[in-house]
């Protein structure tokens, strides 16, 4: 009842106003009935009756006659709404389409833009390979040259080295040849000087011995068979700075003597040459009086 008043307003409105016709019709009824007559008295009450229900009918038509107008507007505005929606679709569709074709225009405007680039782009790589193409070419020709001077080059230096190569071969084997007789000649030189200091050493240290020996006193007691290694320190001029016994004969008044002979036998005698008095400066000799 509630969602019919607020749906249908206008009809409320005709309802009162049809309550209060009938109320008015029930008064005017009252008004004119004075007949006593029984029969007459229960006229317009069935008029009433009757005229209440007609009273019902016309509203509920009314009431019908005004849903069908308010679900007419209901209808129409809802057509009214898809129009719109639909204009609105039509309007966004067409919309779409523009932008769709603008869209379209841009791309192809941009392929082509790319595809332009691209074109120039390959253009620019083809004329770079063929730069590069004539620098790579020119570059081997370049070393082609370089590689055949340098061959030439190469080739005269080689003869170049191996003529003072030859040149200093026999440069070298003449200096060695030389170097070999001097060797030789220095060789020959040494040997005859060694030969003569070894000749004059073995001299020179027989004279020691037996000057040693001169001034040995042998002691008492001591065998015959008694030797020893005596090792003498000498300075220029043959003075005796010290005597070590470095083997001993196993008897120690022997050894004893014999250093005490060397110390008399000082100055010993050294030859006069520096060069062979420096062979004398250490000598080691066998002191052996029986031999």
């Amino acid at each position: 009842m509630l969602r019919f008043l607020r749906e249908s307003p206008r009809a409320v409105v005709y309802a009162v106003l049809a309550h209060l016709a009938l109320l008015a019709v029930l008064m005017f009824s009252l008004d004119w009935s004075t007949e006593p007559s029984i029969s007459h008295k229960s006229a317009p009450i069935q008029a009433v009756a009757i005229d209440a229900r007609k009273l019902d009918a016309e509203i509920e038509r009314k009431k019908k006659q005004e849903q069908a107008k308010q679900q007419e507007i209901k209808r129409a505005e809802q057509k009214k709404k898809r129009e719109a929606e639909q204009k609105k679709k039509a309007l966004a569709e067409k919309k779409r389409k523009v932008a769709a074709e603008k869209k379209h225009k841009a791309e192809q405007k941009k392929k082509a833009e790319t595809e332009k680039k691209r074109l120039a782009v390959e253009k620019r790589k083809r004329a770079e390979v063929e730069k590069k193409r004539k620098v790579e070419a020119q570059r081997k020709k370049a070393e082609l040259e370089k590689k055949r001077k340098a061959e030439a080059e190469r080739k005269k230096a080689e003869a170049e080295k191996q003529r003072k190569a030859e040149e200093a071969r026999q440069k070298a084997a003449a200096e060695r040849d030389m170097r070999e007789r001097l060797a030789a000649e220095q060789e020959h030189l040494r040997a005859q000087r060694d030969s003569a200091m070894q000749r004059m050493i073995d001299k020179y240290g027989l004279y020691i011995k037996e000057k040693v020996q001169r001034s040995w006193i042998r002691p008492s007691g001591s065998s015959a068979s008694l030797s020893c290694i005596v090792s003498v320190r000498l300075i220029p001029g043959g003075e005796v700075v010290d005597v070590k016994i470095v083997r001993s004969s196993g008897n120690a008044a022997f050894d004893r003597s014999v250093e005490a002979a060397v110390f008399k036998a000082s100055p010993l005698p050294v030859p006069s040459d520096p060069e062979v008095m420096e062979k004398f400066r250490s000598i080691t000799f066998e002191f052996n009086p029986d031999s």
